[in-house]
């Protein structure tokens, strides 16, 4: 029987208690989708990245949650790039990362700093209003002050209620937002309020509930957090600072008892976006083997 080396990271971690888990396997002996999709559901990591070194510099990595196969992950290439560092296989530097949403250039630091370059905003790519989603959060039907979709990888629909309260009062109808993000190809769907902001900058509370590729809701999502400080630049909710960046700091994961804290850099001129980082680190929480 064959045996496979896991790891499972927790990335944004606020504090011990903190961060989304993701799991990370070395596919140094390249491993079919089926058994991918397995080794995925049986871990029980939100997603879980599948990793092969082509160069020195590329790295191809398939993302699995416990369901089916996604496009992207963020906090799982955070993972990935911490797991490459700490075992020898890479340095600090920049890496380009091929997924099936594209490549993704990765930077890594000597701390061991993540930083990823998601790909540039795409707006409205799907269709949701709040008459149809307010029944699904388990809230009426004014608790909703705005829906947006954007992305930058994967497919999100944002929704803005009005405090922190409001988003610990959410009652998911998982089932219901499982069949609704299906139809309409939705990946996530992030509930925030905002906390703060200033010049160049702004803080959110966000809760990502992930019913369209994964778990009904995880403690940390780079791709969530790109999209929606994207979104808040283009409705002038977050307005750049000196030299056009925009930063965005949110906090995920305090309702999951998880909590997390996602950093957003953007960059833009004009009003538009022309680059999206976000960054963090990952702490190694478990190792082991799964037997094939």
């Amino acid at each position: 029987m064959d045996k496979l080396p896991v790891r499972l990271y927790a990335a944004f971690a606020a504090d011990e208690r903190g961060g989304n888990i993701g799991g990370v396997v070395f596919e140094d002996t390249p491993l079919w989708p089926d058994a991918r999709q397995r080794i995925a559901a049986d871990l029980g990591a939100p997603t879980t990245g599948f990793v092969r070194q082509t160069s020195e510099t590329r790295i191809e990595v398939r993302f699995h949650s416990t369901r089916a196969e996604m496009d992207m992950c963020g906090h799982v290439t955070v993972a990935i790039f911490a797991a490459m560092l700490a075992d020898g296989r890479i340095g600090p530097g920049s890496y380009v990362q091929e997924t099936p949403a594209g490549e993704i250039n990765v930077d890594v630091a000597s701390d061991g700093a993540v930083t990823l370059h998601q790909p540039l905003p795409k707006f409205g790519l799907n269709e949701a209003t709040a008459d149809e989603i307010a029944p699904l959060l388990g809230i009426e039907l004014e608790g909703v002050l705005s829906v947006a979709a954007s992305s930058t990888a994967l497919r999100h629909v944002f929704i803005e209620v009005a405090d922190t309260e409001a988003l610990a009062a959410l009652r998911p109808d998982d089932d219901g937002l499982r069949r609704f993000s299906q139809e309409r190809s939705i990946d996530t769907m992030g509930v925030w309020c905002r906390t703060g902001h200033g010049l160049g900058k702004a803080k959110v509370r966000l809760r990502d509930l992930c019913h369209g590729v994964g778990d009904p809701e995880e403690a940390a999502s780079g791709t969530t957090n790109g999209a929606l400080a994207c979104e808040l630049v283009r409705v002038q909710k977050l307005l750049p600072g000196s030299g056009g960046q925009a930063v965005l700091v949110a906090e995920q994961g305090v309702e999951m008892g998880r909590p997390s804290i996602v950093r957003t850099v953007l960059s833009t001129a004009g009003g538009e976006v022309t680059g999206v980082s976000v960054g963090g680190y990952a702490a190694l929480r478990l190792t082991g083997v799964f037997h094939l």
